[in-house]
């Protein structure tokens, strides 16, 4: 009886050491490691389980440029880039369009660092300034505008040296009813002279000296156009070079006239 006795008491001695073991687990959980427990070690402490995180994929790679020419290289990101938007439009995975947007990506950085370095190269190359021939901006193009226009008035002024204009129009034309006057005013502003052929041998308006076709029209090679119509009469060479067809402007006529008789071809491009 008496060992007996003496196991319960050793039982009953050693029961509590695991469970003050497993509070002061409890309490440095509830506190963390080295703090002093504010929840007291009968504080019933839930330990959350640690959740698993998964690494994101990576990005997938931009795969590099194929050896070859720069037209080899060119046609192939350009084929990558079809290829990955066909695949992203038939099977639409937020894989295969995040592939295609890094693609089309890359492919807009590239156009971009392009676009910048042409004009930064134009800037700083005056030769290859287009701009300085023919401004856009809005001061520039107003200073080229009048010089160009100063330019052509004094042309205009020296051309009845060489040239003259031929009209021609009848009296049922509705545009040369308006045209007429305006050609005759212009005429006279630039001391050009003007042969106004008749087509159907009626009066043209702002013109009564228009003398009748008679096949001056055919044999000028102005036959069959659209009316009115004007050209310039070559007394060099004896050539025609039609002006326009149709009613024009003052300025249309003065700038076609200037280009015709005072550029170059491509000249002004």
């Amino acid at each position: 009886m008496r060992s007996v006795a003496l196991l319960a008491f050793a039982c009953l001695c050693l029961a509590p050491l695991p469970l003050a073991a497993a509070a002061g687990e409890w309490r440095e959980w509830c506190t963390g490691p080295g703090e002093a427990p504010s929840l007291g070690w009968h504080f019933y402490c839930d330990r959350a389980e640690e959740e698993a995180v998964e690494d994101p994929p990576p990005p997938a790679a931009t795969p590099a440029p194929p050896a070859g020419t720069a037209s080899e290289r060119i046609e192939a990101l350009r084929r990558a880039l079809d290829e990955a938007r066909a695949q992203a439009v038939l099977d639409p995975t937020p894989e295969n369009v995040a592939a295609y947007l890094r693609l089309q990506r890359d492919t807009l950085r590239r156009a971009a660092v392009f676009s910048d370095v042409f004009r930064r190269t134009v800037w700083a190359t005056p030769e290859l300034d287009y701009t300085l021939t023919r401004p856009v901006g809005a001061l520039a193009k107003r200073l080229w505008s009048d010089e160009r226009r100063t330019e052509r008035d004094a042309a205009l002024k020296a051309l009845s040296e060489r040239y003259g204009l031929i009209y021609l129009g009848h009296e049922d034309c509705g545009g040369c009813r308006v045209f007429g006057p305006l050609l005759r005013a212009f005429s006279l502003r630039h001391g050009l002279d003007v042969l106004a052929v008749s087509m159907t041998g009626g009066p043209l308006e702002g013109w009564p000296e228009a003398v009748p076709d008679n096949g001056r029209a055919a044999r000028l090679g102005l036959d069959g156009g659209p009316l009115p119509a004007v050209a310039l009469f070559d007394t060099a060479t004896g050539g025609v070079v039609p002006v326009g067809f149709g009613v024009l402007a003052e300025d249309q006529l003065a700038e076609r006239i200037f280009v015709l008789t005072q550029r170059e071809t491509g000249s002004d491009y």
